[in-house]
């Protein structure tokens, strides 16, 4: 029997492959409306999490389990704070790779 790390690598990076919306990175664009705070973070398909229940993040230090996939960290990022991702998809991990060499900032990436 696999372990479940495997399995779960396996099924997401295939996702991925079949066009998962939880594996397409964002746009450019979406990163620079971050920096200017005009940003939506989607946890679920259609319902942004609400602003307020982030406060401040410049300055704060945040763990992405398992949110690989180049959307949330990075709007993390542009508004601020110090992201590091861990996720078991290297597919996952290469979006957010994508992502910050367009955008030109680093982030700690585990996996």
């Amino acid at each position: 029997m696999k372990p479940y790390q495997e399995i779960n690598r396996e099924t997401i990076d295939r996702w991925i492959e079949e066009g998962w919306e939880w594996g397409t990175p964002i746009t450019h664009q979406q990163f620079a409306n971050a920096q200017e705070g005009k940003c939506d973070v989607l946890l679920t398909p259609t319902v942004p999490v609400p602003h307020e229940w982030f406060g401040d993040l410049k300055g704060k230090k945040i763990l992405g389990f398992a949110s690989g996939g180049g959307q949330q960290m990075p709007i993390f990022t542009a508004l601020g704070a110090e992201c590091t991702v861990l996720d078991y998809s290297p597919k996952q991990i290469q979006s957010e790779r994508f992502v910050a060499d367009r955008e030109g900032y680093s982030m700690a990436v585990k996996r």
